[in-house]
């Protein structure tokens, strides 16, 4: 295995802050995060990821073919950073696998409340807020514009010296 896809859930702001987070780790190997049911997920990953299908869990797929879901695709995500390898393997160890699997299964279900929490919105939250921002736009009218020819500056506004 050398390269791992990351299906998340895009809206999800905890799943948002987690992505730029691993992005900033050292790998050992490289991932690339999808946004669970967008397109590229559905061309890539034919009926693993579809749009009508809600995003509740973590899904990462392996150039192998291997597919990990819920504490699995958490523990491949810790796995593929040089600083979490460790804890990767102690999770997956028999005796810690089912409190992670628990630990996992209730920081996955409790996404929108924590995201809430700590106010962690998504990229898509950010840029939905925004689409409903309405700002005045600028006015200017032609007494406004700097006629560099005439040699002075709009009226109330300020001269640069541009000379050198």
């Amino acid at each position: 295995m050398e390269k791992l896809y990351v299906l998340y859930d895009a809206d999800c702001g905890l799943c948002s802050w987690a992505r730029r987070w691993i992005i900033q780790q050292p790998a050992f190997l490289p991932l690339r995060f999808i946004p669970a049911g967008s397109d590229t997920a559905a061309r890539l990953f034919p009926g693993l990821s579809r749009p009508d299908e809600p995003k509740q869990e973590l899904v990462v797929v392996g150039d192998d073919g291997a597919v990990y879901r819920n504490e699995n695709a958490w523990i491949m995500c810790l796995y593929a950073l040089e600083e979490y390898r460790e804890w990767a393997v102690r999770l997956a160890h028999p005796l810690l696998r089912p409190l992670a699997r628990e630990g996992f299964a209730l920081l996955s279900r409790q996404r929108p409340r924590i995201s809430r929490w700590l106010s962690l919105a998504s990229e898509v939250e950010i840029a939905d807020t925004l689409r409903h921002v309405h700002a005045p736009s600028c006015a200017r009218t032609p007494s406004d514009v700097f006629d560099s020819t005439a040699g002075s500056p709009p009226r109330g506004g300020v001269e640069i010296d541009a000379s050198p």
